[in-house]
């Protein structure tokens, strides 16, 4: 080493050391005590709930991730294959779905636009109709990926 490389290597190494035992120290630390302190309150609750505030309203919402994480795609029309591009990775690559269609009450009853999901392209395979309002936090491993999805009118429970 060049003897300006010594020096900088000293002087970083000292003000390592004085960062960590020094006021940066105590810094860490008291943002440590006050994460831990508030994370049991950002715990708090019921579980997962339904991520209305992600999906548009009239529009389904798959994610990459279970519990409505990882990368969104929104679909608002029938998909009779989902395309293998970024644009509907929630849906190819899905873990969970959320249905954010709305309702509307006609003759007394609540009506809906439920949408059914199927693991093969053209609406075949398995099937999974999901209600207006409602999300399915983990799909089944036995179901697989989504690759085909319908709309339809449903009478709401």
């Amino acid at each position: 080493m060049t003897a300006p490389a010594e020096a900088a290597t000293r002087r970083a190494g000292r003000w390592g050391v004085r960062g960590r035992t020094g006021r940066t120290g105590v810094l860490g630390a008291a943002c440590l005590v006050l994460a831990l302190a508030f994370a049991p309150a950002a715990q708090a609750g019921s579980g997962p709930t339904a991520p209305a505030e992600r999906c548009t309203p009239g529009w389904v919402c798959g994610w990459t991730g279970p519990a409505y994480t990882g990368v969104v795609s929104l679909v608002a029309q029938d998909m009779p294959r989902y395309p293998e591009t970024t644009a509907y990775v929630g849906f190819n690559d899905g873990s969970s779905l959320w249905n954010g269609s709305g309702t509307r009450r006609a003759d007394g009853v609540l009506r809906g636009r439920c949408v059914t999901v199927y693991n093969q392209a053209g609406y075949k395979g398995r099937s999974l109709t999901v209600a207006p309002g409602k999300g399915v936090e983990r799909l089944p491993a036995s179901f697989g990926h989504i690759h085909s999805g319908r709309f339809h009118d449903c009478r709401v429970p």
